[in-house]
């Protein structure tokens, strides 16, 4: 409801006033935080091994190169992840 103009000497109407209702459940989490926090790990560890794999085989193949065609292909041909550290 919006706010109207009252006439003088009368209160403005306002609308419904108070915020999120109450539902049951709201605040408690039905699966344990640790568990999720576990798989969350999981999760993310796998995704770091795969980019760390593909940087290696990306750098691998530009490795590989020719010094001539590292010239001709300049900053494109460099591979857009970071060298790893350690070649396993």
């Amino acid at each position: 409801m919006e706010h109207k103009r009252a006439p003088d000497g009368q209160k403005e109407k306002k609308g419904p006033k108070g915020g999120a209702k109450h539902q049951p459940g709201r605040g408690h989490d039905r699966k344990s935080k640790p568990h999720r926090k576990k798989r969350w790990r999981k999760k993310a560890a796998r995704q770091r091994n795969l980019e760390e794999e593909a940087a290696r085989q990306a750098w691998a193949k530009y490795d590989a190169l020719p010094e001539e065609t590292k010239k001709l292909l300049g900053e494109e041909g460099i591979p857009k992840y970071r060298r790893p550290r350690d070649d396993k």
